[in-house]
């Protein structure tokens, strides 16, 4: 890579017309976002010239100690001169259903690994909207619907669950369990809903959340998983104790 590369600023805030409550600001989270793309090979759009021009690309490598991300190089030379001399280029993707999106204020051509590539620094922050149009409920603690996990070290440890949509779930991990790494799958989870019964998923590990609590003590976070080949029976399930939950609702407003 070119030495020219090591001094570029960082970038500004990436997202302004976009929800705020999907955008990711930790750097840790960021960058293992941006290997989630580069390992699943996802295509991403870039788009410049204030979105009147566009070109594919893609995450090649994530370089944390130099606080870089490297993208493909496009195959129109005239685009990529007028990308590279683009104050700002917005790149969006697509991974299993989610929408990732992320603004850099300037992005060099690099040599890397004997290839041309883009270069530019980590985003400040990210976009990472989850199956932004399914419905997901938010389950009242009247209703103790719980999900149980096998880790790793082979123990199935149960977590009570605080939302639920037919893309996926956010659990309550009281202990901030450690095996809940963005990116983990774990097989053969048990969801049991209240008078609906118990089906059987693969969760990935997309978020890290918040408490559910609003209270300023309060322990733990929400792990935001995904399901993985979600069966059709499970998907029926889910569906209907959505659709009864949301009737209890409106009954009692």
């Amino acid at each position: 890579m070119t030495d020219d590369i090591f001094k570029l600023k960082p970038t500004k805030s990436a997202v302004i017309e976009d929800d705020e409550k999907f955008v990711i600001y930790a750097q840790n989270e960021i960058m293992q976002k941006l290997r989630m793309l580069q390992k699943s090979n996802c295509i991403a759009t870039a788009y410049f010239d204030t979105g009147k021009q566009s070109l594919l690309t893609a995450v090649i490598d994530v370089l944390p100690d130099k606080n870089i991300v490297l993208l493909d190089y496009g195959s129109d030379e005239t685009a990529n001169k007028a990308l590279i001399s683009d104050d700002s280029v917005t790149i969006k993707s697509q991974l299993a259903g989610v929408t990732a999106k992320f603004t850099v204020n300037k992005i060099q051509k690099a040599r890397y690994q004997n290839q041309t590539v883009f270069a530019c620094k980590i985003p400040s922050n990210m976009l990472w909207v989850q199956r932004r149009d399914t419905y997901r409920v938010t389950l009242p603690m009247n209703i103790n619907a719980f999900c149980i996990v096998h880790h790793n070290d082979d123990k199935a440890r149960q977590y009570r669950i605080h939302d639920i949509s037919v893309g996926g779930l956010a659990l309550e991990d009281i202990e901030k369990n450690q095996e809940f790494a963005l990116g983990s799958i774990f097989k053969k989870c048990e969801i049991t809903l209240p008078e609906f019964g118990t089906g059987t998923v693969t969760l990935e590990t997309r978020s890290h959340l918040p408490p559910a609590s609003q209270e300023k003590n309060a322990e733990g976070r929400r792990v935001g998983c995904f399901f993985i080949d979600l069966r059709s029976d499970v998907d029926g399930m889910i569906q209907r104790f959505i659709h009864s939950v949301d009737s209890q609702r409106k009954k009692l407003e």
